[in-house]
């Protein structure tokens, strides 16, 4: 009697899991810059670097050759958002230009 109760045990326990492995959780993982879409109106010409910094964070990618420009992969809170390339130069005088190009779904 034990070993056809630990078999049904078994068949039991096998069908659960095949009927849990169908229920697959979906992790949303968030890559890049993820901030509010506010933040980037705020960026002002002249503003420093620190004031850059302050509102937007660390640039995503700190290039050696172009000390001079920052760039940020912006993500609007979710991956299904638009996802944009914020481009910040900087002069002696601060930020000199911002320039915001999209990136198109894939």
């Amino acid at each position: 009697m034990k070993p056809r109760i630990f078999r049904r045990s078994l068949v039991l326990i096998a069908a659960a899991g095949a009927l849990l492995a169908g229920c697959v959780y979906k992790v949303s993982i968030y890559q890049g810059w993820i901030t509010d879409p506010g933040d980037i109106d705020k960026v002002e010409i002249g503003m420093t670097r620190e004031q850059v910094a302050y509102l937007l964070g660390t640039p995503t990618v700190s290039d050696p050759f172009h000390a001079e420009r920052w760039d940020y992969v912006f993500t609007a809170g979710t991956l299904e958002s638009e996802r944009r390339i914020v481009v910040i130069e900087f002069s002696e005088e601060g930020v000199s230009s911002i320039e915001i190009t999209p990136i198109s779904g894939g």
